[in-house]
């Protein structure tokens, strides 16, 4: 059996690589195997595979060797997450403009194109650059935090799968792309963009872009991530209903939004329990594999 088709060595390389660039993943892989399977005799148990890891340590004190400054305050990883964000966020605009073209043509030409598309590239930058540096903050704490903590085999029981996946990448560019027919629905009502009405809602963008970003860069499919999520998700629902009921007309660019976060809170319910019970019974079958070894 290969080395890395065991599940504690298989955990331990994927926190290790957590917060790698992926396009030095594959050499930081193979070197952290190397040391692993030289620190390992030639007929190892699972008894020698966690008495090494254990000796090895937190896999996180061996990552920033691989990580490389990026811009704009950003490194490693979360460079790469940035410029995934700033193609979604570009989309996503791109589609709200030609939305809004085609459902109020008149409106967009009132207004002038040049002053609506430079809202929206103001906007696209800000919405992927604070975002990305708050996740970078975020991960530089948690990443000093577990070093200057305890570290046990057992954390490597965690779930590993990736959130991000193909369904979320759909709500998010729907979600991104109603935001942004939102603000140009606003900016074309004449609305001033100094009013709170129209600043609350950016805010509410900004909101629902940071617990994608922090989500995409916690990179496993359960953590406290999860619960600013629900936070985020219910403050949007329940301001935008609050809005269109006194402020603003019920748009169904506001009932899409709504919409999008109400299915986004479905979806963390479902995957939270269903992560819940996961970790129980890893949690379970590790102990029941240390009372074999002490056997």
């Amino acid at each position: 059996m290969k080395l890395i088709d065991n599940e504690l060595v298989d955990r331990y390389i994927y926190y290790f690589l957590r917060y790698i660039p992926y396009d030095r993943q594959k050499e930081a892989k193979e070197n952290m195997l190397n040391q692993i399977e030289d620190s390992l005799p030639i007929d190892y148990t699972e008894k020698d595979v966690i008495k090494t890891l254990n000796k090895l340590g937190n896999p996180y004190q061996y990552a920033a060797y691989y990580t490389n400054g990026g811009r704009f305050l950003i490194s490693g990883k979360t460079y790469e997450i940035f410029t995934k964000f700033l193609k979604i966020l570009v989309i996503s605009g791109l589609i709200g403009l030609i939305l809004f073209f085609f459902n109020y043509f008149s409106r967009l030409l009132g207004t002038g194109v040049y002053t609506v598309v430079k809202s929206i590239l103001i906007s696209i930058f800000i919405l992927s650059v604070l975002p990305s540096y708050i996740s970078e903050r975020i991960k530089d704490t948690k990443i000093l935090n577990s070093l200057t903590s305890d570290w046990d085999i057992s954390l490597l029981y965690e779930s590993k799968k990736l959130k991000i996946n193909a369904d979320k990448i759909v709500i998010m560019i729907l979600n991104y792309s109603m935001f942004f027919m939102l603000q140009v629905y606003m900016i074309t009502a004449n609305i001033d963009i100094t009013t709170a009405t129209y600043t609350f809602i950016m805010f509410l963008f900004f909101l629902n872009v940071l617990k994608d970003n922090l989500k995409m860069s916690e990179n496993n499919a359960y953590s406290k991530i999860v619960y600013a999520e629900y936070f985020i998700d219910i403050l949007t629902v329940l301001s935008l209903t609050v809005l269109t009921k006194f402020y603003i007309p019920n748009l169904f660019m506001i009932k899409t939004i709504i919409f999008t976060n109400v299915v986004n809170i479905c979806m963390n319910i479902y995957r939270t329990a269903k992560e819940k019970r996961d970790r129980k019974k890893n949690r379970r079958n590790s102990r029941q594999n240390k009372y074999k070894q002490k056997d």
